[in-house]
């Protein structure tokens, strides 16, 4: 059995929500990573679309989820990666879309830039972007949104 760092439940972000909790969620397994800079600066996504900001990450393809966080950052925030570690693995069930996220969360450094846009299509019709950021404004950002 997993030892998850943390379990999240829709009605912990959405308490007044009318969203009935599904009968049955759909197991997909994510990835995210806190990547540090030679600046000391982390990476933080965020678009037009809802202003969040969020670690970098996404769906997994494969089995393979250091290679797979390896790609997301490519993808959304130009950036060769090393994986330094694992930091933990969260459990978020979303009732709005009746899935059960497992999200395994890495800890990674900037190697360099990768050259041309790598973002999706639907990223960037939204707008995706990465900003760096120190820890402390990494921490005030998440603590403002905490409070939306």
């Amino acid at each position: 059995m997993t030892n998850y760092l943390k379990i999240i439940h829709s009605s912990d972000v959405f308490p007044k929500s009318e969203i009935a909790k599904p009968e049955k969620y759909t197991q997909r397994q994510t990835v995210k990573a806190i990547v540090v800079n030679n600046q000391d600066e982390i990476a933080l996504v965020t678009n037009s679309v809802h202003n969040l900001y969020s670690l970098p990450g996404g769906g997994a393809d494969s089995d393979n989820l250091e290679a797979e966080i390896i790609r997301e950052c490519v993808e959304e925030i130009n950036q060769n990666v090393k994986v330094t570690g694992i930091v933990g693995v969260i459990q978020e069930f979303r009732d709005r879309d009746a899935k059960e996220y497992i999200t395994t969360c890495y800890s990674a450094f900037a190697t360099g830039t990768v050259a041309g846009d790598t973002r999706t299509e639907d990223e960037i019709k939204n707008g995706l972007r990465v900003e760096w950021m120190g820890k402390e404004g990494v921490l005030e950002t998440f603590k403002e949104q905490s409070q939306k």
